[in-house]
């Protein structure tokens, strides 16, 4: 299997985003947006319910002026009935400390399935997945030869090579829908998978909301209360708050920020406490790779580069 570091990398070329759009996801989004075009956002319910995924992509759409077409995905995971993060996010699922998003009028394009089939049928290989992977699940049940193009590259945001967060055992993307990457796994689909031990290795603490206060844009401002939100869920800024979809996207936008070894990666569907648990194989002589499991991160860089996309956006308020 193909390490990551060495996966194509082509400047301008596009990536699709599928997102459930939390603080983090925005943060990602613009760290592609910075580098890459973003050719569309698909929305899956996860963080907050899928018409809650709707008004924050809208208002954030509006808000930074983008212009990538945003289509509205699954609203439920493939079994059950679907867990959000509220409990930590809140009902908005953008936790913050002033500052909200603008209330906006109108809805997502639809059929996220059938944006999906154009991107990659026009040439698109590089998918960034930062919620649950319901999704791509429905992708590579409708179109089974896409997702396993041999130069098609999916980096998602989830699963853990070690604890959970959501639950003991699981994380959170993992948990919403397992069954999802069971699809995705049995489909034969190579998944880049940037878990939370990667990702706790790159961390934020209130100081880091400072470079945004000292900006003068409302736009800056905004986004200061909303990643000041975001820090706080760590013991209210008491201790440092992991980051966790930027980490992913860093992975796209510059690979060898972040390593990857290949290892079998597997699902627990059943389990009354592992449900969601990633299992991760690392001993090829037990099990052929099937995935690329992230193992260390570059936090300056991967912080620096947020810092950055935060910062430009800011910038760009009367662009």
């Amino acid at each position: 299997m193909e390490d990551a570091s060495n996966s194509r990398l082509v400047a301008g070329c596009p990536v699709w985003i599928d997102t459930d759009m939390g603080f983090d996801d925005l943060a990602a989004i613009l760290i592609v947006a910075a580098s890459r075009p973003v050719a569309g956002l698909s929305l899956v319910a996860g963080n907050v319910a899928l018409h809650q995924v709707e008004r924050n992509a809208l208002a954030v759409a509006s808000m930074f002026k983008w212009d990538f077409p945003i289509h509205a995905g699954a609203a439920a995971p493939l079994k059950g009935h679907l867990e959000t993060a509220h409990y930590v996010l809140g009902a908005d699922g953008m936790p913050g400390t002033g500052r909200k998003l603008p209330a906006v009028e109108g809805h997502a394009q639809p059929d996220a399935l059938g944006a999906m089939i154009g991107f990659i049928e026009k040439g698109g290989r590089d998918i960034l997945a930062i919620g649950p992977l319901t999704d791509l699940a429905h992708l590579a049940e409708a179109r089974p030869d896409l997702l396993t193009l041999p130069d098609l590259r999916l980096v998602w945001m989830g699963g853990s090579a070690g604890p959970g967060n959501h639950t003991a055992a699981a994380e959170f993307n993992a948990a919403v829908d397992p069954e999802a990457l069971a699809v995705l796994i049995a489909a034969g689909v190579q998944i880049a998978m940037v878990g939370l031990d990667c990702c706790r290795q790159v961390t934020l603490t209130l100081d880091d909301v400072a470079p945004l206060r000292a900006h003068p844009s409302e736009r800056a401002q905004l986004l200061a209360d909303l990643l000041e939100g975001y820090v706080r869920i760590a013991d209210n800024g008491h201790r440092p708050m992991a980051l966790y979809d930027p980490v992913a996207a860093a992975a796209v936008i510059e690979p060898d920020s972040v390593t990857f070894t290949p290892a079998r990666l597997d699902i627990e569907l059943d389990g009354t406490l592992t449900r969601g648990m990633t299992v991760i194989e690392w001993r090829a002589r037990k099990a052929a790779p099937n995935a690329l499991i992230a193992t260390t991160a570059d936090a300056p860089r991967i912080r620096a580069m947020m810092q950055a996309a935060l910062l430009r956006a800011a910038g760009d308020q009367d662009q």
